[in-house]
């Protein structure tokens, strides 16, 4: 906790990578974004974790001069394609997907947003026609977790 706390006092937040195994595919989320900038937690999942610290870590720069981030916004110019922004449902706050963060803030979970990437024709988790063989590399927070279509990530609490 000490060097999340550093490198929230030294840059206004820090990236929890959780790497991926044989179980489930790596993830990432920011601690710190919504205390120091007021923007949203960012998480990511399905990439390598140095990617997705990349990545979010960029979107935290946007945030910390002044950008707005919001569900439902497409960004551009961070990585070769569009990156999705969708909400994270409450629902999964309850799982043991956010740790880190849950154990920096305590009893406080503020608002988080999935940074979501598409397949090789632009689609993404959830749309018609997204690759099959990126099925399962990014959970589909913006439905609430009992909707979500049963998998690693539903079931991410009894298999860690």
């Amino acid at each position: 906790m000490q060097a999340i706390a550093d490198d929230i006092h030294a840059v206004g937040w820090s990236v929890s990578g959780v790497l991926g195994d044989e179980i489930a595919p790596p993830w990432a989320y920011t601690i710190g974004l919504w205390l120091s900038h007021q923007g949203p937690e960012l998480t990511m999942f399905g990439l390598p974790v140095e990617h997705m610290t990349i990545i979010l870590n960029s979107i935290g720069e946007r945030i910390a001069n002044g950008a707005v981030i919001e569900a439902g916004d497409e960004l551009d110019g961070i990585c070769p394609c569009s990156l999705a922004i969708r909400p994270v449902r409450s629902s999964w706050r309850s799982t043991t997907l956010f740790a880190v963060s849950d154990r920096y803030y305590g009893y406080i979970r503020p608002a988080c947003l999935q940074v979501v990437w598409p397949d090789r024709k632009g689609r993404y988790p959830g749309d018609p026609g997204f690759q099959p063989r990126y099925e399962g590399r990014q959970p589909m927070l913006w439905l609430p977790r009992e909707d979500h279509p049963p998998g690693v990530w539903t079931r991410i609490d009894q298999l860690c």
